[in-house]
């Protein structure tokens, strides 16, 4: 038998993500004053936590701090999914942290350029076999091919990477070595 209701929107409502991510943001907003500045020891800037939508990793360097992010979103009767939840402990001792992926990159900028580098080449690669077979194929066509599914796959994600100016000079190097 239906209720009728009066709390709440309704199942479905359009209106239910933009609410729920102004209250995530409320919960966010809380834990960031709760918590110590991450250490910077590792030569970069660290964010205090990656949010993507709903989905949301904390950084830190130790696991002192997570009773104190569970408290923040208790308060807020936020409930945390212990399926989709992971733990890894930022160590300059251990390197399991370079392989953690976050949204489709590797948490360690340079791990993640060089993954970037080997997938984008092997993209090359299998254009290049399509190209051989078919010489009619104009240069503009290919730079426009080149662009949207090679390049792409290089630079995903890249306005994450804190990169040095000697880095970006390698980045760029191996860019132009592709565009020949």
């Amino acid at each position: 038998m239906p209720f009728m209701s009066n709390v709440g929107t309704p199942q479905g409502d359009s209106l239910s993500p933009v609410l729920f991510t102004i209250y995530l943001e409320n919960a966010l907003r809380d834990i960031r004053t709760t918590l110590p500045e991450p250490n910077s020891s590792y030569g970069r800037e660290i964010p205090s936590e990656i949010a993507y939508a709903d989905d949301v990793d904390f950084i830190g360097h130790d696991y002192a701090n997570i009773a104190k992010i569970q408290e923040t979103l208790e308060k807020y009767q936020l409930k945390v999914n212990t399926d989709k939840t992971e733990f890894t402990l930022l160590l300059k001792s251990e390197e399991d942290w370079k392989k953690v992926k976050k949204v489709g990159s590797l948490i360690d900028d340079n791990e993640d350029i060089e993954r970037r580098k080997q997938l984008s080449f092997t993209a090359l690669s299998r254009l290049n076999n399509l190209w051989l077979k078919d010489n009619k194929i104009k240069t503009a066509t290919k730079v426009i091919l080149y662009k949207s599914l090679v390049k792409s796959i290089l630079l995903y994600n890249c306005s994450t990477w804190a990169l040095t100016h000697t880095e970006e000079e390698k980045l760029n190097a191996f860019h132009r070595k592709q565009l020949k």
